[in-house]
């Protein structure tokens, strides 16, 4: 029931103004109308119980802000004022303005009074924070003190200082350490390579964590190509499934290796940045950078063409894109017939990489430029000359770089169900035969003949070799020149057309019509050019329409003189043979006849049959070239009115039916009658028609010798008539037909891939086309230019031909001869060029570090285990291929013969030096092969020597012994003996690391002439007490280094300071009963010499404590002091009392615990109650184990000038106080006459 009240009392203070005091409600009903509820039903915790818990509240905080300000005032530091003013406002200004928002009744302040409520406090916080004097400062003080007279214990537990003097509290406290097994993370260890690119968006680097579980992973990425790091770090959810793994593998083995794969999705160089275990200590991480880089990759740069010509190069570029050097597999194949290629050594020029150098790998580690790692593309062209004819398919197989990353392009040969390659791995050719064309039927001795205003096909006969593709289509060039304009030779004049044809398939063929000779120039079929074989010329002519002029005369009859026919002689222009139509009119009735002339004379007798009127009309006349011509007018009109003669005949059968161009021709005639003869004949050439006579013939036989023939075509010798003695001149059409070459026999070198030039293989048989124009056979004369002594003769038979030669030089066509005349060379045409390609070379690159000696290259000499190479430069036709041989001649035992070899696409590669063993390497290059070239039995062996220098070594003559040292120099010290292994002088570095876990300390000796040494460290790198020494790295003369394991021999160097002895109280006075106690510094048993009322007494204590009660007055004062570690004897004078009991806390007063890995630390608290200053005695003892007592390790002591002091410490063990003493009283806690075992003494 009191939920309704309180509500009320709610509702009428939100009516009321808020600035006055709030009326308690009488209306709960009224009220709840008006204002909202508390934020805490009153129904859960009633109104009166809220304002009290808000009261409790500050209470709370203003004891707390008291107990802030006094332990300010105690300590007398301003340096946490600031802070705890800030603090104290922020407290106030939620408490202040958060309380109105609670809406207790009566609480509910109004805004303006909260904001003088609020800064109120802050004047209270500022003036107790920054510790502000004010009069009533030193009486509130004193008054908290009367309810309030505890200090803070190591324990956590407030205690008064009075009961410190009269019970062991006064030390409380212990601090246990733990050495936990090393841990130790590692990045990808096994040196895996990875790369992102294509399908691969993610890798997954294997992270191993060894005996420990982080809670702070950091790695540190280093961009490939800015160089920039980026901190990355594994998530929460991360280090969770780290955790869940080690639990799942090892739930009670914390020594398992736990692997995590870490997704990686940018390239770059990764390492291991930070890495904390749960105990918040960094764990070893010693690894290079994993690389992850772009996957390699390689395509085909497209081709502006997938045709070839037979004989072109294939004119290819590989692009091949990763980190160099690369190396890229390729296939070619041929009409299905496939071979597989690789290129190595693949790198941009000038570039260099330090995974190939002369860097070790901890230097690659180290080296923070990692530009070389970076993706580069590199252009490899292919440029074969396709030789075969048909499909050729280049095919990209796989791609790897310079850390093994491999990236496969799967060919569906090896997996018929997988799709075809991309197009950017392919290159298909198509490769075509290229045209040949020649002219059949026609040629200067036998030219095309047309009747003016005709045409006819040109005789040209196209073929491809092989299989005749389906387009035959083609391209025809020749040249033209009128028949007027060519040479005396029958060659092409200055008048010169060129003309071209585009042909439909192969039976389609140009028309000609004007005459003159047709020379074709060229052939193309697609894009290939043809070769243009011989017989490539033409003559057209249109021969003269044919004419006919007839002379007529009687024929006299023998004996009466009388006429008994008519003898018509006939001249005819034209082509033979003519047929000659006539009309005979006899009596009046016609017939019509008709007479074949083989020639351009004949003489036809009209005798007729039967007497009378006869008359002859000539009405038609047709020659070969031209059809029925009629012929007009009256001399085409004889009458007849019509006696043995003179006669002659040529003897045909000494005389020759062709001849040469400026030959002279000789015919012999036959001559019937009476001498002296008178011989008339003529020679018809072209129309033209030239008499000749001879007369005075005594002989009945006749030569005619014409004059040399300088005109080609058909030459006619016709007789005209002869004369005897008696006078009597008759007609003769006895003819002899003579054909004159219109050119003479000429010789030329073809061409190959249109050039009179070949550059082939060495030795190799080389068929050089000659080109040739007359009557086979023909015997050609040739040369070798340079040596004009020796001529060579071949018989050809065919006018395209070829001479076989294997010598390189240029050949020159001397002579030609056919069956029958006499021909010369074209000067332009008249030589040929062979060369060889030349033989592959292979040499080294010069560097600084390579020189020669005898014939020998010689290395710099490096050391054991150090990356190094060399380049070598090849000459050729890429690719090739080298074999080398490599020795290993070591300085004991047999050597190692190894044969290797490599493939080289580029005019240089690299060659990685075997530098694993120590000996001398011989680098033997017996073998060289290129593209066209096999290895050369002749080839000299290049050879290139280097030696390997092994790592010198050092060891110390006693590891693990223990070497003692004093702080106070001593005429004789241990001196520790090491023995070295190489050439001096020798460089050694020496860690030294104390026990107390601090930085090692790095001693380094420059010199050492000799192969044994006495080390003796300067006591200015030594610490008080034990310290681990090992040697860290040694090198030599020759400047290799050889570093040494971290868990390698070493020896331990324990540096004493002379015992001494220190007194727990600082007063010269104290109290009688009190004992007069010393602790003692060194390593137990000690003995003490000292006196006492003028006596010299000497003691021993087989403890870090001297106590002595105090009997009677007197001057107690020690005079020397010896161990029984250090053997140092050590002069005192000290004389101290003791006085009231100090006290201390360690670790807070609790039993501490703390686990840690090999090398960490801990911050031990000493919290001291007492006058300063304070010296303290405390132990290190082993830890308690279920069924072992624990023992005393080590006893130390200290001194502290404040009340509190912090200890590192790095060693396993129970850390515990036993003697504390301030400026003038001393407690211990263990009684003096204890004696532990295995104690001593820890120095500082």
């Amino acid at each position: 029931m009191a939920d309704k009240p309180e509500a009320a009392a709610a509702t009428l203070s939100g009516s009321r103004n808020r600035n006055s005091i709030p009326l308690v409600p009488q209306d709960a009903a009224r009220g709840a109308s008006t204002a909202g509820q508390p934020l805490i039903p009153t129904r859960i915790i009633d109104a009166p119980t809220q304002r009290l818990y808000a009261a409790a509240c500050w209470v709370a905080l203003l004891a707390w802000r008291l107990y802030d300000w006094v332990r300010l005032v105690e300590d007398g530091s301003n340096t946490e004022s600031f802070w705890l003013f800030l603090k104290w406002a922020a407290i106030d200004f939620v408490f202040i303005f958060g309380l109105p928002e609670m809406r207790i009744p009566w609480l509910e302040f109004s805004r303006p009074f909260a904001i003088a409520n609020f800064f109120v406090h802050l004047f209270l916080n500022m003036m107790l924070m920054f510790n502000i004097g004010l009069p009533w400062q030193t009486w509130l003080v004193g008054f908290l003190k009367v309810f309030y007279d505890r200090e803070l214990a190591i324990s956590e537990h407030n205690v008064k200082l009075s009961s410190i003097l009269y019970n062991h509290s006064l030390i409380m406290g212990r601090q246990v350490i733990n050495i936990l097994p090393e841990g130790s993370a590692a990045l990808n260890p096994d040196g895996t390579p990875f790369c992102i690119g294509g399908d691969r968006k993610t890798v997954a680097v294997p992270l191993f964590f060894n005996a420990t579980i982080p809670i702070e992973v950091e790695l540190v990425r280093m961009d490939l190509d800015s160089g920039q790091h980026e901190i990355l770090k594994l998530s929460r959810s991360q280090l969770r499934e780290i955790e869940r793994r080690s639990k799942r593998q090892t739930p009670d083995d914390s020594q398992a290796v736990i692997q995590f794969d870490y997704p990686v999705k940018k390239p770059g160089a990764y390492r291991l940045g930070k890495v904390l275990d749960e105990y918040k200590l960094e764990v070893q991480r010693d690894y290079p950078p994993t690389f992850v880089v772009s996957c390699p990759q390689a395509r085909v740069a497209s081709s502006p063409s997938a045709d070839r010509c037979l004989g072109e190069l294939s004119d290819l570029v590989l692009l091949v894109e990763g980190t160099p050097p690369l190396k890229i597999e390729y296939s070619r194949t041929i009409n299905n017939k496939d071979r597989s290629f690789h290129f190595q050594s693949l790198q941009p020029e000038g570039f260099t990489s330090p995974i190939l150098g002369h860097m070790t790998t901890l230097a690659v580690a180290n080296n923070d430029d990692i530009s070389w790692a970076r993706s580069q593309q590199v252009r490899v062209g292919l440029n074969e000359s396709m030789h075969t004819g048909g499909h050729w398919q280049y095919s990209v197989d796989a791609v790897h770089d310079a850390f093994g990353n491999v990236v496969k392009y799967p060919s569906p040969a090896d997996d018929p169900e997988m799709k075809p390659k991309p197009k950017h791995l392919v290159q298909n050719f198509v490769v075509k035969e290229r045209p040949r064309v020649s002219v059949q039927g026609c040629d200067l001795r036998n030219p095309l003949k047309v009747a003016k205003g005709n045409s006819k096909e040109l005789p040209v006969v196209f073929e491809i070799a092989g299989r005749t593709p389906d387009d035959t289509s083609h391209s025809l060039t020749w040249q033209f020149s009128p028949i007027d304009t060519l040479t005396k030779s029958g060659d092409h004049g200055e008048d010169v057309t060129v003309m071209s044809y585009q042909a439909k398939n192969a039976r389609d063929r140009p028309k000609i019509s004007a005459p003159g000779l047709y020379t074709l120039k060229s052939v193309a079929s697609g894009t290939c050019e043809g070769d243009v074989q011989e017989p490539s010329s033409c003559l057209l002519l249109n021969p003269l329409e044919p004419k006919l002029t007839i002379r007529a005369e009687e024929i006299p009859d023998t004996c009466a003189g009388n006429s008994i026919g008519l003898r018509v002689d006939m001249d005819l222009i034209g082509t033979p043979p003519f047929i000659v139509e006539y009309d005979i009119t006899s009596n009046g009735a016609t017939r019509t006849e008709r007479v074949r002339v083989p020639g351009v004379r004949y003489q036809l007798e009209l005798i007729p049959h039967t007497s009378g009127d006869h008359t002859y009309k000539f009405h038609h006349i047709q020659d070969t070239v031209y059809m029925s011509q009629e012929l007009t007018g009256p001399e085409y009109v004889l009458e007849q009115n019509v006696k043995p003669a003179a006669s002659a005949f040529i003897q045909h059968s000494s005389g020759k039916p062709s001849a040469c161009l400026e030959e002279e021709i000789e015919i012999d005639v036959m001559l019937l009658g009476e001498a002296p003869f008178t011989l008339e004949w003529e020679i018809v050439h072209d129309g033209k028609r030239k008499q000749q006579k001879a007369t005075g013939i005594q002989e009945t036989t006749y030569k005619i010798k014409t004059a040399p023939m300088t005109q080609g075509g058909e030459h006619t010798v016709a007789l005209t008539s002869v004369q005897d003695k008696r006078g009597c001149r008759n007609f003769l059409q006895d003819e002899f037909k003579v054909t004159v070459r219109r050119q003479r026999p000429r010789a030329s070198f073809g061409l190959i891939d249109n050039k009179q030039k070949a550059v082939v293989v060495e030795s190799a048989n080389v068929k050089l086309p000659v080109r040739l124009s007359g009557e086979g056979p023909w015997k050609v004369s040739y040369r070798l230019v340079g040596d004009e002594s020796k001529t060579v003769e071949k018989l050809i038979r065919n006018n395209n031909d070829h001479i076989v030669v294997t010598s390189r030089g240029t050949y020159e066509l001397v002579d030609v001869y056919d069956n029958q005349c006499h021909g010369s060379v074209d000067p332009k045409t008249s030589k040929f060029e062979v060369d060889w390609f030349p033989r592959p070379e292979l040499s080294l690159v010069p560097a600084e570090s390579i020189s020669e000696r005898d014939g020998v290259f010689i290395k710099r000499d490096v050391c054991e285990g150090d990356m190094d190479g060399f380049e070598v430069s090849l000459k050729g036709s890429p690719p090739y291929h080298v074999e080398y041989q490599l020795t290993h001649k070591p300085a004991n035992g047999p050597g190692l013969i190894n044969k290797r070899e490599f493939d080289a696409a580029l005019g240089k590669a690299l060659i990685q030096m075997e530098t694993a063993k120590a000996g001398t390497y011989k680098y033997i290059f017996s073998s060289l092969a290129d593209n066209l070239y096999n290895s050369d039995k002749k080839f000299r062996p290049l050879v290139l020597e280097q030696t390997v220098n092994a790592k010198p070594s050092v060891s110390f003559n006693k590891p693990g012994q223990s070497f003692k040292y004093c702080a106070s120099e001593e005429a004789a010290e241990d001196k520790i003996p090491l023995t070295l292994v190489g050439v001096p002088p020798f460089a050694l570095e020496v860690e030294i690391k104390h026990q107390s876990g601090s930085s090692p300390e790095i001693y380094r000796i420059s010199s050492i002439n000799s192969k044994s040494y006495s080390l003796q460290i300067p006591k200015k790198h030594l610490k008080l007490g034990t310290q681990q020494v090992r040697i860290r790295e040694i090198r030599d003369a020759r400047g290799c280094r050889s570093k040494l394991d971290v868990g390698g021999p070493s020896v331990q160097v324990q540096l004493y300071e002379a015992p001494s002895i220190y007194p727990l109280e600082t007063r010269t006075d104290y109290c009688v009963g009190e004992r007069i106690s010393f602790t003692l510094s060194g390593t137990p048993p000690f003995e003490v010499w000292y006196t006492f009322d003028g006596a010299e007494r000497k003691a021993k204590s087989p403890t870090t404590n001297f106590r002595r009660i105090a009997e009677t007055p007197g001057e107690f004062k020690i005079t020397t002091l010896s161990d029984k570690a250090s053997e140092c004897r050590a002069s005192v004078g000290l004389s101290r009392n003791i006085h009231p009991l100090p006290a201390v806390k360690i670790s807070k007063g609790k039993n501490s615990r703390v686990d840690i890995h090999e090398g960490g630390e801990v911050e031990i608290l000493f919290e001291f109650w007492g006058t300063p200053p304070f010296e303290f005695t405390y132990t290190r003892s082993t830890n308690e184990r279920k069924g072992q007592k624990s023992q005393v390790l080590e006893t130390r002591h200290d001194v502290s000038y404040e009340h509190s002091k912090v200890i590192r410490a790095s060693q396993e063990g129970t850390y515990e106080v036993v003697a504390i003493k301030d400026k003038f009283c001393a407690f211990s806690s263990q009684p003096f006459a204890t004696k532990e075992k295995n104690q001593k003494l820890l120095q500082y």
